[in-house]
Formats: C-alpha cells, sequence, structure tokens
C-alpha cells in the first residue's frame, strides 16, 4: 500500500475543512463573541495537519487502490472528529473531551444527536453556526466520498446501478476529483435552494442558512430547530421538500444536469421505490393516528407523512411529539430510518436500492425452487445485475446486522434498556440520532464514556460503509505479519 497517496488526500480533507473555520470565526468577530478563542487554535491545528500530509504525500501516485481509499476514509472521518471537538474545548462547553468528541462526530457524521440537553440551543452563536457548518460539510464530505473513493473501496455497492450504469468511477486521482467537483456543485445548489426556500418561509436569514445547513446534511435530529414550535404548515412544507431532494440520488440528479432531462429522473426504479414506500407508509400512519384520535382531522396525515419523510431521509426532524405515539407508528418510523434513503444520497440506512436488490432476489430463488431448470436474470432498470454485485450487497447486508446486534449487547451493558440499546444501535449506524428518542434516550450526557466512545465508532463505521473498516484491519495485520 502506497501511504503517500492517503497522506495526499488527508491535506486535501484538513485543509478545506479547516478553512471553514474562519466562517465562524469571522461571524464570531461580527457578533461580539471570543472567535479567536473558539476556533484559532482549530484552524492552526488543521493547517499544521494540511501541511504535515502535504509534506508526506508530496511524491504520491495518480492512482488509488481498495487499501489507500480505505485508510483514507477511516482516517478522515476520525480527523474531522478531532478538528471539530476543539472548538468545543476552548469553549468550555463540555466537561469531558469525550463529550466534545462525541459531539463532533455526531455533528460531521450527521447523526444529529447531542450531550446537551437542550440540543445545543443554549451555545454562542458562532458555536451555533460552526455545529450545523459540520453537518453541513459532513454531508458534503460524504457524498464527495461516495463518487470518488468508495467506489474504489467497496465496488460501489450497487452505486453501478444507478442512472443505468452510465456514471463511470475511475481510479485515477484526476478524474475523482472532477467527479468530486460535479457531485459539490449540485450539493451547494440544492442547500441554497433550500436557504432561499426556508427564507421565503418566514425564517430570518441566519436561521434559514442554518436550516438550510442541517437539512441537506440530513442531520436534524439534535432538537436545534424544532418545527413543532413555529406550528407553521408553510415550513414543514419547505422541509419536506428538501429532505425529499436530499434523500434522492446525486448522481441521478448529476446526470438529469447534464442531459437537462429532468422528467427522466423519476423514471428511476429507485426513485419510485422510495417515493410509493413514503405514501404507503404515510398513509398507514396517518390513518393510525386517525383511528387511535392523536389528532384531529388533516392534522394525522400533516403529521404522519412529515415524520415518515424525516425518518426515511434519517433526518430525524420533530413537527409532532411521536414519543408519545402509539408503539405502532413509532416501530414504523424505526423501521423507516433503518431503510434510509437511496443510494446515491446523503442519508444512512441500507438505502433503498438494496432491500431492491435482496427482495428480487428472494422471489427469483422462490420460482428457482419450484422450476430448478430456469435460467433467471435479476434486473433493476431493465439492467442486468451482476453476481459480483449481488454478493456485496448480501455482504454488506449480513456485516450490518451482525454489527447492529453486537452493538446493541455492547450498549445495554452501559445500563440502558434492550429497546433504547437498539436506538441507540440504529441511530449510530444509520445517522438518524432521533431513533433514540422513540425508545426514550434523552439524555446521552449520562451514559458512561465508553459507550460514548463506542457510539462514535459506530457513527464513523455507518459513514464508511463497514467494509472499509474491515479493509483497514485487513492491511494492517498483513503489514504487521511482514514486520514481525
Amino acid at each position: 500500500m502506497n501511504r503517500s497517496i492517503v497522506f495526499y488526500l488527508v491535506s486535501r480533507l484538513a485543509l478545506i475543512n479547516g478553512l471553514a473555520l474562519v466562517i465562524p470565526m469571522l461571524a464570531a468577530w461580527w457578533w461580539g463573541e471570543a472567535g479567536l478563542r473558539y476556533f484559532a487554535p482549530a484552524l492552526a491545528a488543521a493547517l499544521m495537519v494540511a501541511a504535515f500530509c502535504q509534506y508526506r504525500g508530496r511524491h504520491h501516485k495518480r492512482h488509488l487502490g481498495p487499501g489507500e481509499g480505505a485508510w483514507y476514509m477511516v482516517s478522515a472521518w476520525v480527523l474531522l472528529g478531532l478538528l471539530g471537538m476543539i472548538p468545543y474545548v476552548m469553549a468550555g462547553i463540555f466537561a469531558s473531551p469525550v463529550d466534545a468528541f462525541f459531539e463532533s462526530v455526531s455533528a460531521f457524521t450527521t447523526t444529529g444527536t447531542s450531550c446537551l440537553a437542550d440540543g445545543g440551543a443554549a451555545l454562542p452563536q458562532s458555536l451555533l453556526l460552526w455545529h450545523s457548518l459540520m453537518e453541513w460539510l459532513g454531508g458534503l464530505n460524504f457524498i464527495l466520498m461516495l463518487v470518488s473513493v468508495m467506489p474504489q473501496v467497496s465496488g460501489c455497492f450497487g452505486l453501478t446501478l444507478s442512472v443505468h450504469q452510465s456514471v463511470a468511477f475511475s481510479p485515477m486521482v484526476a478524474r475523482m476529483q472532477e467527479a468530486a467537483r460535479q457531485a459539490g456543485r449540485i450539493y451547494l445548489a440544492i442547500t441554497a435552494f433550500s436557504m432561499l426556500l426556508y427564507w421565503l418561509a418566514g425564517l430570518p436569514l441566519g436561521m434559514a442558512i442554518n436550516q438550510g445547513f442541517m437539512t441537506m446534511s440530513t442531520s436534524g435530529g439534535d432538537a436545534l430547530f424544532d418545527f413543532s414550535r413555529y406550528d407553521s404548515l408553510a415550513l414543514e412544507a419547505v422541509g419536506a421538500v428538501s429532505m425529499l431532494l436530499a434523500s434522492g440520488n446525486f448522481l441521478l440528479y448529476w446526470k438529469g444536469w447534464e442531459r437537462r432531462d429532468f422528467k427522466g429522473l423519476f423514471k428511476d426504479a429507485e426513485l419510485q421505490v422510495f417515493l410509493a414506500v413514503l405514501v404507503a407508509a404515510g398513509l398507514v400512519v396517518s390513518f393510525h393516528l386517525w383511528r387511535f384520535g392523536v389528532y384531529d382531522g388533516c392534522d394525522n396525515l400533516r403529521y404522519g407523512f412529515f415524520q415518515v419523510l424525516s425518518f426515511s431521509s434519517t433526518s430525524g426532524f420533530a413537527s409532532a411529539s411521536y414519543q408519545d405515539w402509539p408503539e405502532f407508528d413509532k416501530y414504523v418510523l424505526f423501521a423507516l430510518a433503518f431503510v434510509g434513503g437511496c443510494i446515491g444520497s446523503a442519508t444512512g440506512g441500507l438505502r433503498v436500492m438494496r432491500f431492491m436488490v435482496l427482495f428480487k432476489m428472494a422471489a427469483q430463488e422462490m420460482r428457482r425452487t419450484l422450476h430448478p431448470h430456469m435460467v433467471i436474470s435479476l434486473k433493476v432498470d431493465g439492467v442486468p445485475v451482476d453476481m459480483k454485485i449481488i454478493s456485496r450487497v448480501l455482504s454488506y447486508f449480513f456485516l450490518f446486522m451482525a454489527t447492529f446486534f453486537v452493538s446493541m449487547l455492547i450498549i445495554s451493558l452501559s445500563g440502558v434498556t434492550p429497546m433504547q440499546a437498539m436506538g441507540m444501535a440504529v441511530g449510530c449506524l444509520s445517522s438518524v440520532g432521533s431513533t433514540m428518542d422513540l425508545f426514550g434516550v434523552a439524555d446521552v450526557s449520562v451514559l458512561p464514556a465508553w459507550t460514548k466512545i463506542y457510539c462514535s465508532f459506530l457513527m464513523i463505521l455507518g459513514r464508511v460503509e463497514i467494509f472499509s473498516f474491515l479493509v483497514v484491519i485487513q492491511t494492517a495485520f498483513g503489514y504487521l505479519r511482514r514486520r514481525w
């Protein structure tokens, strides 16, 4: 494995995300807050890391292999968590650095859970801006890795099924950077559109910017913005549109923009299934809420559909007190968070495309049982799915489920109930902290330090999609065997 390319990529990441600290630093100066004390140490640390890694990677090759890509993704999320915690530590917000690291990792991985009792609402304005900016940067970093590094590590895990296999992934660094720039422009454009909608719906400009950051990163479960507090149908409509856009396949948006064919987006099988699941789940939850008299009239549809979309997009925004809903409805929300959005989006979860492949494969195996000599080809969008992709989807599903059950067991050692442990495990792996609220985990700060560290590890594991971590372990053991 060539470590120079890893250092080079980490230097780019540290530089870009470090320079983002200038934004809250200038805002703190404008608002009369101690911006230099909060953000200058983090900026200095980011620049030093960038300079060191740039020096170590100055002779890097122009080709990225699976091992280098895996090490980059794992080290990137750990580095972001460490850099993001520095402003919290310097501001003295948390009593323990572990809490600050957990808060930072939660923001960058767009999980949206918080060690702060009020979700961070009492933070200084500049730290609030940094918190939402971390969430937005986390979504951006994930999208950039999704179209550049991740296909080289995990064999796309179904990404080659997107847009009729018309997206070509290359291990060459120059082509990866071009793909990242294209996806980044789409992400920026949709974020700006979301901010504009929030402003037109009545939010002040500053709040509209923060809310646009959080919505596009699908990181709304930290109670920094509570839709139920405003009770505004316009704001909820804007939130629903923004979450729906954030749940879609960014590769699909990219190709639609290049071809100027936005009608073709709705011909995508995964998007069709995702929308069908939203409608079906929204109707079921709304009917059940009406049946038990939770709300009056159309409010059942209003709150039912909003929460279904919120959990499907793994955003976790709340327009109502869903913690008090009947158990059936809470279970539906939990299952939707487990599934997540489309495979090319910033959402968490297993993704709709993988479930499509799994269900199609199960149906075909049933047919094969009845007709053993039948030759069956599994297709998605009319495109045959290679057996290599099917085996990777199966492997990832098994690893995800195995990690989920093992994590439930480990988290339960901290004294929480099995249902709470389940909500925490899925919340961290699927990047939707609101699943913890479903089962009564209201205050993460009271958990033991080791539980917060393990949950931080799970959040990172969910973002690197498990296989990258396994590749890191494999290459590390291989290096130790050769060395010793």
